[in-house]
């Protein structure tokens, strides 16, 4: 089940470094850089937020901010 994140980096990004996290929207705010999306699992996350860091930026705030469920096959109904 994937979750819906947002992670704020200080700074604002170039579009180069927006194309570093291809998959997640890069949203200017007043504290620097919001990267919010859909993040598959908690490797995942992690690979981002080690991305992060190897680009040398600073890591301000991770929120969850829902998780977004799988699309369940339907069946019979259970009583």
């Amino acid at each position: 089940m994937s979750k819906h994140y947002e992670i704020t980096v200080g700074g604002q990004l170039s579009d180069r470094l927006e194309e570093a996290f291809d998959g997640l929207t890069a949203t200017p705010s007043s504290a620097g850089t919001v990267l919010s999306g859909e993040i598959a699992d908690q490797a995942a996350l992690y690979g981002v937020l080690e991305r992060i860091e190897s680009l040398g930026l600073e890591l301000l705030e991770i929120r969850g901010t829902g998780v977004c469920p799988s699309p369940v096959p339907r069946g019979p109904s259970i009583p």
